[in-house]
């Protein structure tokens, strides 16, 4: 049985030396599709510049829209190049997430047509990602089906997009896995204090804490910096990941003057169900910024969450050994936002200052975390005795 193909993706080619010249070549980002690759002339340090040649390769690959109506005649790919072209710079996912999704899509759904899809079809793609490894991170864990849902979600919007420019006989419907309701688990205070505890280099051991053997406290720095951030103002990880020092078109960026957190850049849309409003830093954190901003000019590090003078991509390992560290089991990155929300209400914040600030409808919050409202249910309980 042939082995299927991955698909277009990213490598980071090592160093070698040139036969002719006898130099050592820099580390250098390459595409590879099948036995082709092409360097995109970016290091180590240009991920996401690389990524987004990786866009522009896997659209140019399929851009063969055939404008046809008949569902069996229209390449899902072609449907997939349409949808990242014209619409994936406008979209909520950054242009390396949807590369991402395009190309796992394209590696299996790539030469099927949109009459291909249904529910069989859909349940053997969801079938077929969560028995693959998750390759950043080797964490030993398969692939979500959440992530497969998000994929085949992409999927459905290509068919859309497609439909409303060449009118299809019959739109195919994609079938979702179903999605799970969210527990919303938040941080007490004390849970929160032991994180942060862990994440200066300490660990909880026979109920007490001890130094932890090593360089633990100059290496989670950045994790002590992406916590206070997340409890302080519930951004989400991928926001908080790549804030800035400076102004910026395409990230989110701090702004210590006014003392502001722009959660998207300059060029960034602002999208429907995933709000991203200018934030106003409490002063405590406000205080934290400056003497990081100030340990950063020092090494010309323009961004926020750094290891070793380089951007952050990941924190989901280096967040799991501050939990464990600090004896708790359960909390992830998406915690901070939870806890941040349940504290706001907790605090009696009015509702809409409270949904401006996370970054979120009133609906959704008080949906989710009205009930922790000292006045929650005040009329039934009062009412009643």
């Amino acid at each position: 049985m042939s082995r299927q193909s991955k698909g277009p993706r990213l490598y980071l080619r090592k160093g070698r030396v040139d036969s002719r010249s006898g130099k050592r070549l820099p580390d250098r980002w390459f595409i590879r599709d099948g036995s082709v690759q092409i360097s995109t002339g970016c290091g180590p340090e240009s991920l996401r510049d690389a990524e987004r040649q990786l866009a522009t390769y896997i659209a140019s690959k399929w851009d063969r829209p055939s404008g046809e109506s008949d569902p069996s005649k229209v390449l899902i790919a072609d449907a997939l190049a349409l949808y990242a072209r014209e619409r994936g710079s406008k979209l909520k996912a950054t242009p390396a997430t949807m590369a991402g999704f395009v190309a796992h899509l394209l590696a299996w759904w790539g030469e099927r047509t949109l009459a291909d899809v249904r529910r069989t079809s859909c349940q053997a793609y969801v079938a077929h990602r969560t028995a693959q490894p998750i390759v950043h991170g080797n964490t030993g864990r398969t692939v979500s089906a959440q992530t497969a849902r998000r994929e085949l979600e992409v999927l459905s919007a290509a068919i859309g997009f497609w439909d409303s420019e060449h009118h299809l006989t019959r739109r195919p419907a994609v079938i979702l896995p179903e999605k799970p309701e969210s527990n919303r688990d938040a941080l007490s205070r004390s849970d929160a204090a032991a994180l942060l505890l862990a994440a200066m280099g300490w660990r909880l051991a026979d109920g007490k804490w001890a130094p932890i053997p090593g360089a633990a406290k100059s290496n989670r720095k950045h994790m002590r910096r992406f916590i206070l951030i997340g409890l302080y103002t519930g951004s989400r990880s991928g926001v908080i990941k790549r804030l800035r020092w400076t102004e910026s078109l395409d990230d989110p960026w701090v702004d210590l003057a006014s003392g502001v957190i722009y959660r998207r850049g300059r060029n960034e849309t602002e999208s429907r169900t995933k709000r991203r409003p200018i934030v106003k830093m409490p002063r405590r954190l406000l205080a934290h910024m400056r003497r990081w901003y100030a340990q950063d000019q020092k090494r010309g590090i323009d961004t926020v969450l750094n290891f070793g003078g380089e951007p952050v991509s990941a924190v989901r390992t280096g967040f799991t050994g501050c939990v464990k560290d600090a004896g708790l089991s359960g909390p992830t990155p998406h915690w901070l936002r939870h806890t941040c929300c349940t504290w706001l209400m907790e605090r009696g914040v009015d509702i809409w200052e409270a949904a401006g600030y996370a970054g979120m409808s009133p609906t959704t919050l008080q949906q989710h975390y009205g009930h922790h409202r000292p006045d929650h249910q005040s009329a039934a309980r009062k009412a009643l005795g």
